[in-house]
């Protein structure tokens, strides 16, 4: 199957095709970041941090020739703070010697399919690891190949070794040594979906879950993301010269969704809010008023809206150029007096 994007045909049959489609789109950020640094402009902090973080990381993998460069950087943390690393590297434990009631398993994410390569294991907001409850931290792989699957959402689970939910969330369960009053499973962006999916396996210990805006499906059938493309894809010859206006976030998802579909994943793992209903813990789901890229992700959801399930709109936005990240407000201060008041 041939779609096209950016001006050219990509085989989405073809695993090579796959692979330079997303080379493309990383080196295409490069070209931007380049641009933006020399242009007068003047950019927000996570913009210039992003930029300077993508232009070290490209320089290096162009001097090693591969991304492997980076994994000492993703398997650090601070032993102060944390402990109990599992042996996959994709999950670690937040010391404490008080008695806490309440526990947050942060389903953590990373800025762009590269940010992976960027961020060290604990990739958390210290707002978050101050909080007084016990806290377990997980991660996905970033080193599971190849990219046009990887990393996956958690669909496939966190590694090698914990390949699929059910093995990662045993993995997640052999963490948890008490009964808790409040167990919150807290997850973000590309992850929206897939924490409601983790929280559903673990529903006999998880009571709420909390949610900030992102992808809320990732069927390749169902998804909004790809009807619009294929509107746009099919359009009348009168209308062939029609702009597409689709991130480089959104391409990545179509190639992962399309692949999930040949693998034949279920669909209580691609497209879990649809089965919201079976299950008895609370959701909360906060998403930016001004964020327009996950605007079809949104309205997707709302049509599951209920007693357990909540969507709560937040006034905020870092700057023009970035509405979607809400959660520097959101850790800030929505999530302490949400936990607060549970």
């Amino acid at each position: 199957m041939e779609l096209e994007f950016i001006g050219r045909l990509w085989d989405f049959d073809d695993p090579i095709d796959q692979y330079y489609l997303h080379e493309y789109l990383i080196h295409r950020k490069y070209k931007k970041a380049i641009a933006q640094k020399q242009s007068s402009d003047r950019l927000d902090k996570f913009s210039r941090v992003f930029n300077d973080d993508l232009i070290e990381l490209l320089n290096k993998r162009e001097q090693t020739g591969s991304w492997f460069f980076a994994r000492e950087k993703t398997r650090q943390y601070n032993s102060d703070i944390f402990e109990n690393v599992s042996d996959d590297f994709c999950m670690c434990w937040k010391k404490t010697n008080n008695n806490y009631d309440t526990l947050i398993i942060h389903i953590s994410s990373f800025a762009g399919h590269e940010g992976r390569l960027k961020s060290e294991l604990t990739n958390i907001n210290p707002k978050i690891t101050n909080l007084p409850t016990d806290l377990l931290v997980v991660n996905e792989d970033p080193f599971r190949m190849p990219e046009s699957v990887y990393p996956a959402y958690f669909l496939l689970g966190c590694s090698e070794e914990n390949n699929s939910i059910e093995k990662m969330c045993n993995q997640i369960r052999s963490y948890i040594k008490k009964e808790y009053k409040h167990v919150v499973v807290l997850g973000d962006s590309k992850h929206a979906a897939s924490t409601i999916r983790i929280a559903q396996e673990l529903s006999d210990v998880v009571t709420n879950v909390f949610l900030t805006g992102g992808m809320t499906t990732y069927s390749w059938d169902k998804s909004p993301v790809v009807a619009r493309y294929f509107k746009w894809h099919n359009r009348p010859k009168e209308l062939e010269h029609q702009f597409l206006n689709i991130t480089d976030i959104e391409i990545i998802y179509m190639v992962k969704a399309y692949n999930f579909k040949k693998m034949g994943l279920d669909d209580t793992l691609v497209d879990p809010m649809r089965y919201m209903k079976n299950y008895s813990f609370k959701v909360d789901y906060y998403y930016g008023k001004y964020d327009v890229d996950y605007i079809s992700f949104l309205n997707y959801a709302l049509q599951f809206e209920s007693d357990n399930f909540k969507f709560h709109e937040v006034d905020y936005k870092i700057s023009e150029n970035q509405t979607h990240n809400i959660r520097p407000y959101v850790d800030r201060k929505l999530l302490p007096e949400y936990i607060k008041n549970l």
